[in-house]
C-alpha cells in the first residue's frame, strides 16, 4: 500500500472527525422506493443483468491446490465447476455433460483424473474436453471436439478466483480499477480458506448488503461488540467506478493502545501496512462481496439472491497459512463464533425490515451523507440493468437518477 494512499485515507479520516455537515455540494437524495425490495420484476431485471453480467467471488486458489483438484459451486442458479488444469490454470465450466445434461462431478470438492458424466458416462479432461464416450459406434456424425464442456469466464486476481456468465465482459482486474493495487498485498498473500459458513434470510439481497455499507448503525445494533472497537465519525469512505467502494473506519485508541484482541495467538499476514494497525479497512465489490480486512484474517462476506424475499449470506474465512495449516488453530475456535455474536447483531433486523418494505410501513428510505455507498450502490444496479435491457427496462416509479457521479473516484 503506498504511503500516499495512506495519508490520503488519515487525511480524509481527520476531516471526518472535524466536519460539522455534508460536505458543501453534497445533493439531497430522493427517497429510496419501497418497490426497488418487493418488485418481482425489478428482482428479476437484477438476478438477470446484475448478477449475469458482473465478476462475483467463488473460491480461493489454495481450495484446488493441484491438477484434477474441483469444487463445485452455484452461481444464481447455474451450477458450475471449477477445476485445475494439469497447466496450472483454474477454469470454470457448466456441471452438466453435453449428453443429455447430468452432472459430471458430484461431490462439493474433490480430485479427480476425469470429469465423468454420472448418467452415461461421458468423460471430459481437466480442459473441459470430451475425450471418451461409450459406445459411441452408436452415435451418427458424433464429433467430440463439438460437445466440449460449455466454459464460463473464471479469472484470478491473486489467490481469489471470480467468474462471470457475461462472455463479453471488461476483465476482472480492468473491472477492479483501484482495488488492485490497493489490495495488492490481501489478494495475493498466503491464505488458506479456515472455515465456510451459509444462513438463509427473509429479506431481499439489497437490504442485506445496505447493513454491511455503512457504520452509522454500529452504536444502536453493537452496543457492546463493534461499537467499543470502531469511531465511525472517522470512517473515510469512498465512492469508486462500477459499483465498487472502500470505508475505513478508525479503531478506538484505547483498542490501538492495547493491541487487538483479534491480533493475539493467531499470525498476521504478511505484507499489510499500517492502516490494518489503525483502522478497520472494509471494501465492497460490486455486487455482492464485501470483505472487512483484518491483519490475522478475514471473512469474505456474500450476498446471494434466492427469491425477491429470499438470500443467502455466505461467510469465507480466511487466514494466514501459518495459522491454519496443518491444523486449525486453536484461537480461530474463540474468534469465530466471537463473529457470529455480531452477523446476528447485524442480521436480526432484516426480517422485520423485509415486511415493513411490503407493506410500505415506513414510506421511502431517506439517506444520508454517512450511507452515500448504498445509493452508489443503487444507482450501478439501475446503470447495468439500462446497459443491458434500455433505459427504460427499470419502472419508472422505481428508477434512481445518479446524483453521486461526481463524487466517484
Amino acid at each position: 500500500m503506498e504511503q500516499a494512499f495512506v495519508d490520503r485515507i488519515n487525511a480524509q479520516s481527520a476531516y471526518e472527525f472535524a466536519r460539522t455537515g455534508p460536505p458543501e455540494g453534497f445533493p439531497k437524495l430522493p427517497d429510496l422506493p419501497l418497490g426497488r425490495y418487493t418488485d418481482d420484476d425489478m428482482w428479476e431485471l437484477e438476478y438477470q443483468h446484475v448478477f449475469g453480467r458482473n465478476w462475483m467471488f467463488v473460491s480461493h486458489a489454495s481450495e484446488l491446490p493441484g491438477a484434477g483438484d474441483y469444487r463445485t459451486v452455484d452461481v444464481v442458479g447455474r451450477p458450475l465447476v471449477l477445476v485445475r488444469g494439469d497447466d496450472g490454470v483454474v477454469r470454470a465450466f457448466f456441471n452438466a455433460c453435453r449428453h443429455r445434461g447430468a452432472p459430471v462431478v458430484r461431490d462439493e470438492c474433490g480430485t479427480c483424473r476425469l470429469m465423468v458424466c454420472q448418467y452415461h458416462s461421458w468423460s471430459y479432461d481437466h480442459a473441459g474436453r470430451l475425450v471418451r464416450v461409450p459406445d459411441e459406434r452408436d452415435f451418427v456424425g458424433l464429433q467430440p471436439d463439438e460437445r466440449a464442456l460449455v466454459g464460463v469466464r473464471c479469472e484470478a486476481w491473486g489467490g481469489l478466483l471470480f467468474v462471470n456468465l457475461d462472455a463479453d465482459a471488461e476483465p476482472l482486474l480492468s473491472w477492479l480499477g483501484p482495488l488492485v493495487d490497493e489490495l495488492d498485498e490481501v489478494a495475493h498473500a498466503d491464505l488458506r480458506v479456515v472455515t465456510r459458513l451459509s444462513t438463509t434470510h427473509r429479506c431481499n439481497w439489497k437490504i442485506m448488503a445496505e447493513g454491511f455499507l455503512e457504520v452509522y448503525h454500529a452504536k444502536t445494533i453493537h452496543p457492546t461488540t463493534v461499537a467499543g472497537v470502531l469511531r465511525p465519525a472517522g470512517a473515510a469512505i469512498s465512492l469508486v467506478r462500477n459499483g465498487h467502494s472502500r470505508m475505513y473506519t478508525p479503531l478506538s485508541e484505547a483498542v490501538i493502545a492495547s493491541g487487538r484482541e483479534s491480533h493475539r495467538d493467531l499470525p498476521s499476514i504478511d505484507g499489510l501496512g499500517e492502516l490494518f494497525d489503525t483502522t478497520n479497512p472494509a471494501y465492497g465489490i460490486f455486487p455482492n462481496l464485501i470483505t472487512p480486512l483484518d491483519k490475522v484474517g478475514f471473512p469474505i462476506l456474500q450476498f446471494w439472491p434466492e427469491a425477491v424475499d429470499r438470500t443467502r449470506l455466505e461467510r469465507v474465512w480466511l487466514g494466514s497459512a501459518d495459522g491454519v495449516e496443518p491444523e486449525r488453530h486453536a484461537a480461530w475456535d474463540r474468534r469465530l463464533p466471537a463473529f457470529e455474536v455480531v452477523m446476528e447483531e447485524d442480521t436480526k433486523n432484516l426480517e422485520p425490515i423485509q415486511r415493513s418494505v411490503e407493506t410500505a410501513a415506513h414510506g421511502g428510505i431517506p439517506l444520508n451523507y454517512q450511507e452515500r455507498r448504498i445509493w452508489h450502490f443503487h444507482a450501478t444496479i439501475d446503470r447495468n440493468i439500462a446497459a443491458a435491457a434500455g433505459a427504460d427496462a427499470v419502472p419508472e416509479q422505481l428508477r434512481l437518477p445518479d446524483l453521486l457521479a461526481a463524487w466517484v473516484d
